[in-house]
């Protein structure tokens, strides 16, 4: 199933259960509405903002779409103060020296109200319903002085307006009501088609909605499907008609995607530069820990590592096809995951999957197996987002590279081999801060036995393994131990001065450093720490004798992340403690 059509039956599952708006309406945040009375005067300004945190909030709320993004353009039946009352919030000053907010005008204030007024006097000419009647009414009697003379509150000014109709048994939104339904309604005009979505006939859309909620795209919102250039349009069509979607069928996607990218919706994700939903098709609400599990913690646990193995046992079950007990967990069900990233006024989408809970388990968790390394960088299962930390400079989310999150993303969900982009990420900070820690050499791993489908860097050291490059890396491990006991306290370690040189081209950096080794051990076996000297040079003969006489000129750059893999394994194994102290 295409992505388009996957939101479009979203859109009709949330359509059934009252959470999205109807064709013609769109979500916004709504702040205050203007109680009418028959007569259309103005009771009082109703404060409809939720108060649960600590400043009040508008609310999102179904109301007629507008399409406003310059010029003078009114909504129906709702807009901000500047076209509904005339009034915008204007900085003063009292007599204290305090600065406060009171209504005044802007250069096109006056235009944007008289617009507002000229269309709803035109929309409710011939209006027979009394809340419409009403305001209509109000419209036409309001003045921008009312607001302060009626003692409205300033902190509605630039908020969005709504209004409000009471006869007596209760308000009631006015844009609600049946005969402004009927009046909003525009029959379908243009030219038909076939839709690719529906595969129905039926108008085409011409311009596709925008999406808002993309990190990094244009406030205003960004667009999924454009033809904005002659180059992109072919056989006499133009703009949307080139690939053919439904009035109806672009409405429901784009209803659906934003209502996913919604501020508290629990349905979206940030990974690097990407914007990451998910939606499950049945409703089951396991699809909210999507994003603890993608994100690798659950949110605000009480005890975050009993959390994090509660989730990985959950997600091996699914994996295995045993759902237990949970009643939330259920393999066959369909899931969706879409990876959306900015692109000037457009969307790029960075990675599709649909799939189920069980595939999705089991992808993740053959990842977690990936990563697995001795000793453990992680205190639990690791989070696929903090994976790319390990490229940027300074850890900051910014200098991540823009394509490598996408990718990375596709290849887990998908169960590819990881991106060699990634294994060549991390090698570069290697080599610029020399920081060799365990979740880059579990990172090398993981890139590694993916794309060769074999276990060749094993999970704890592996002294049998025959690897030039993974031995080379237990070798310089060895030589660094060597020169730190022999001279501690250095302020540059052969790891700060040759690593980078000794990974890349060993054949001229090892005989140097071999040589120094043996004024090292020599100097060891000589003092009070004989004993380290003896077992440091045992165990630099065995991890020659599974080398070659000529040792590899260059290494490419798998064998670079196998010697970052022998390295770490040599320098933290717990197994080599235990030999020392003996």
């Amino acid at each position: 199933m295409t992505i388009l059509a996957s939101l479009a039956r979203l859109y009709e599952r949330m359509a059934e259960k009252g959470q999205a708006p109807l064709p013609g309406f769109s979500t916004e945040n709504i702040s205050f509405a203007v109680v009418l009375d028959a007569d259309g005067t103005p009771l009082r300004l109703a404060d409809k903002r939720s108060h649960a945190g600590r400043k009040p909030a508008p609310v999102p709320m179904a109301v007629p779409a507008g399409s406003r993004t310059s010029g003078i353009k009114p909504n129906m039946l709702w807009d901000k103060t500047a076209y509904v009352f005339g009034v915008i919030a204007v900085e003063s000053e009292t007599e204290e020296g305090k600065t406060v907010l009171i209504p005044g005008q802007g250069k096109r204030t006056a235009e944007e109200h008289a617009a507002f007024v000229e269309a709803h006097l035109a929309l409710l000419a011939d209006a027979t319903d009394p809340g419409l009647i009403a305001l209509r009414n109000f419209v036409g009697r309001w003045q921008p002085g009312d607001f302060a003379l009626l003692g409205f509150p300033a902190e509605a000014l630039d908020q969005n307006i709504v209004f409000e109709f009471d006869d007596g048994s209760g308000p009631g939104f006015v844009h609600t009501r049946p005969a402004a339904l009927q009046l909003l309604t525009v029959p379908a005009e243009g030219e038909g088609g076939l839709c690719l979505v529906s595969g129905e006939s039926g108008p085409v859309e011409r311009l596709h909605p925008k999406i808002k909620g993309v990190m990094g795209a244009q406030s205003a919102g960004a667009s999924l499907v454009s033809f904005n250039n002659d180059a992109y349009e072919s056989f006499g069509k133009a703009q949307g008609e080139n690939a053919p979607v439904s009035r109806a069928a672009a409405f429901a996607y784009g209803t659906a995607l934003n209502a996913l990218l919604a501020r508290g919706s629990a349905r979206n994700i940030r990974i690097a530069d990407s914007t990451v939903v998910f939606w499950a098709e049945a409703p089951v609400p396991a699809v909210a820990d999507f994003g603890d599990w993608l994100m690798g913690a659950a949110v605000n646990p009480p005890d975050e590592q009993d959390a994090l193995n509660e989730m990985r046992a959950a997600l091996i079950n699914l994996a295995e096809g045993r759902a237990g007990d949970d009643p939330r967990l259920d393999p066959k069900a369909r899931i969706y995951m879409l990876g959306l990233a900015p692109n000037a006024a457009r969307l790029s989408v960075r990675f599709w999957f649909p799939g189920t809970m069980g595939g999705f388990a089991r992808n993740v968790t053959q990842f977690w197996q990936d990563l697995e390394l001795e000793p453990a960088p992680w205190k639990g299962p690791p989070a696929i987002w903090s994976l790319l930390y390990e490229t940027a400079l300074l850890r900051k989310a910014e200098n991540i590279p823009p394509l490598l999150g996408g990718q990375v993303m596709r290849a887990v969900l998908t169960g590819q081999p990881l991106p060699r982009m990634l294994l060549s990420a991390v090698i570069g900070r290697i080599r610029a801060d020399g920081d060799i820690n365990g979740r880059r050499a579990a990172i090398c791993k993981a890139v590694i036995n993916r794309t060769s489908r074999q276990e060749e860097i094993p999970v704890s050291l592996d002294p049998e393994n025959t690897n030039p490059a993974y031995r080379l890396g237990r070798l310089f491990a060895v030589l660094e131990r060597a020169q730190s006991s022999a001279l501690p306290g250095l302020n540059a370690t052969i790891k700060d001065r040759y690593f980078a040189a000794a990974s890349a081209t060993p054949a001229r950096v090892f005989p140097l450093l071999v040589k120094n080794a043996t004024h090292h051990l020599a100097l060891l076996k000589k003092g009070e720490s004989g004993g380290i000297g003896h077992w440091l040079e045992k165990e630099l003969g065995s991890i020659w004798l599974g080398l070659g006489a000529d040792l590899p000129r260059a290494l490419s750059l798998e064998d670079q992340g196998r010697f970052i893999a022998g390295y770490y394994h040599q320098r933290w194994t717990k197994s080599t403690k235990e030999e020392e102290a003996k």
